[in-house]
């Protein structure tokens, strides 16, 4: 069975858990990145969806460039990040320093999620 971890700190988007039931994942969520990151560490998902929420720090982009950084140990783990468009020039800056396959703004749709997923 395929395996998805959805870290979701921000949210704003419809439950997902039928599309990924469908899709044939088995999921778990997260609701934070530092949670995330310890799954990861024991559970290596074939995809990881997670959304950008900016916080101002004065080393970082968002929340996620940690997590990114661990997920991208494993090459085979497909990355997808939602992202408000408010935070475009952010989601630009955090992909030119860590590996995202799929940026989708929000609002998202199923048939969006789908598609970066499968």
């Amino acid at each position: 069975m395929k395996k998805l971890l959805l870290v979701m700190e921000a949210g704003g988007y419809g439950n997902l858990q039928p599309l990924f039931e469908e899709l044939g994942f088995e999921v778990v969520v997260e609701t934070s990145s530092r949670r995330a990151m310890g799954r990861l560490k024991t559970w290596q998902p074939d995809v990881l969806l997670a959304d950008f929420y900016k916080r101002y720090f004065h080393d970082r982009v968002s929340n996620l460039e940690s997590l990114l950084a661990l997920a991208s140990r494993n090459p085979a783990t497909r990355i997808v990040v939602l992202y408000d468009p408010f935070h475009a020039a952010d989601m630009a800056l955090l992909r030119q320093r860590h590996k995202v396959d799929v940026a989708l703004t929000l609002p998202v749709s199923a048939d969006a999620i789908r598609a970066a997923i499968e």
